[in-house]
C-alpha cells in the first residue's frame, strides 16, 4: 500500500508539472530590470517584452527594482516560485559580485535558472583626440614613462570597464591608474576635458563625440573586433588574447524552472534577437546581440564567475 501510495504521488507531481508547461501561460509574465526606468538594461527589457508578448499571447509587465548592483531584483526572483512568471534581465554584476560582495543572500550558480543571454556592449579602449597618442603601444609606453601611471576612467569602481583595466593591467604588466566615476556620462565628459589620459567604456555615451572627431579609439577588448566599430583593432589581434570583457544583459528565472517553458522562451527570444530590426535598435543602443542556448548561457556565467574571482582577490577590487 506505501509503494502505491509514493507511485501516486509521485505521478501525480509528474503530470503536474507537465500541465504547468502545458498550460502556460495563462497569465500575465514579470519581467524585472534592475536598473531605473531609461537605462540600456531597462530598455532592453522592454524591447524583448515588446517582441515576446504577441508570441506568448500574455502581457509582460516590467517592473524597475534598481540597487544595490541588481542585488535587490536578483533576490526577488532569486525566491520566487519557479511557476514560469516571474524573471529578472541581469547584468555584469550577476557574475562579478559574488567576488566583490563575498556573502550574497542568493547562491548565484544554484538559485537560477538561466534562459538566453541576450545582448553584449563592448568595451573600447579610447583617449581624447587631442591626444599624441594612437595606439595602444604609445598609451603603455607613454604609462610607463610616469611612475604613477596615465589616469584612465571608468564609470566607477567594480564596474565591467574597472575589471577590464585590472585585467589589462595584469596581463600587459602595465601601471595604468583607475580612476572611478558616478557612470558613463561624467568620465566621458572629463575625456573630452583630458582631465584624464585615457577611458573604458561601453560605445553609446562616447558614440557622438567618436563620430565627430573629439574622441580616439585605441581597441576592443576582446579576440575579435566589434561590428560597431569595424575598423578598430581588437586587444587580442594587438597581442593580449583572454581580454574578452562586456557588459551584458541576459535573462534568469529561479531555479527549477520546468524545461519545456526555459526552452519556450529561449526559442522565442532567439527568433527575436535575429530581426533585423531589432539588431538595429540594440546597435544603435551601442550593443550586439548574442542569443543562443540556455546551456551556452550558463556556461558563460560559471566560466566568468570563476574568471572575476582570481582577479578581484588579486587586484584586491573594491565595490562602491
Amino acid at each position: 500500500m506505501k509503494k502505491i501510495l509514493l507511485s501516486f504521488i509521485w505521478l501525480a507531481a509528474l503530470f503536474s508539472g507537465l500541465a504547468l508547461a502545458q498550460e502556460w501561460p495563462n497569465r500575465s509574465i514579470r519581467f524585472i530590470s534592475p536598473f531605473a526606468p531609461g537605462g540600456s538594461n531597462d530598455i532592453a527589457t522592454r524591447v524583448i517584452a515588446e517582441k515576446l508578448s504577441p508570441k506568448l499571447q500574455q502581457a509582460i509587465i516590467v517592473e524597475n527594482k534598481p540597487g544595490a548592483n541588481i542585488r535587490i531584483a536578483s533576490e526577488m526572483i532569486a525566491k520566487a516560485e519557479p511557476d514560469g512568471y516571474s524573471f529578472v534581465m541581469v547584468a555584469a554584476p550577476h557574475t562579478t559580485n559574488p567576488a566583490l560582495y563575498g556573502q550574497l543572500p542568493y547562491d548565484t550558480l544554484k538559485d537560477f535558472t538561466p534562459v538566453v543571454q541576450v545582448v553584449r556592449a563592448p568595451l573600447f579602449l579610447m583617449v581624447p583626440a587631442n591626444s599624441p597618442i594612437k595606439t595602444v603601444a604609445e598609451l603603455l609606453a607613454a604609462s610607463g614613462k610616469q611612475s604613477a601611471g596615465l589616469n584612465v576612467s571608468s564609470p566607477g569602481n567594480g564596474t565591467a570597464p574597472h575589471l577590464a583595466l585590472e585585467l589589462f593591467n595584469t596581463l600587459a604588466k602595465s601601471n595604468l591608474n583607475h580612476i572611478p566615476y558616478k557612470g558613463d556620462a561624467p568620465a566621458v565628459t572629463d575625456l573630452l576635458g583630458e582631465r584624464v589620459d585615457a577611458g573604458i567604456h561601453p560605445i553609446i555615451a562616447p558614440l557622438p563625440h567618436i563620430k565627430n572627431g573629439k574622441i580616439r579609439v585605441l581597441a576592443v577588448f576582446g579576440s575579435t573586433r566589434s561590428s560597431l566599430l569595424p575598423d578598430v583593432p581588437s586587444l587580442g589581434e594587438l597581442g593580449y588574447p583572454n581580454t574578452e570583457v562586456y557588459t551584458w544583459f541576459g535573462l534568469v528565472g529561479p531555479a527549477k524552472l520546468p524545461n519545456k517553458i526555459v526552452d519556450r522562451l529561449n526559442k522565442d527570444i532567439n527568433e527575436i534577437l535575429l530581426q533585423p530590426e531589432i539588431k538595429q535598435r540594440f546597435a544603435d543602443m551601442g550593443m550586439e546581440t548574442v542569443g543562443g542556448s540556455p546551456e551556452q548561457f550558463s556556461k558563460f556565467i560559471r566560466e566568468d564567475i570563476q574568471k572575476w574571482k582570481g582577479l578581484v582577490a588579486k587586484r584586491n577590487i573594491k565595490p562602491d
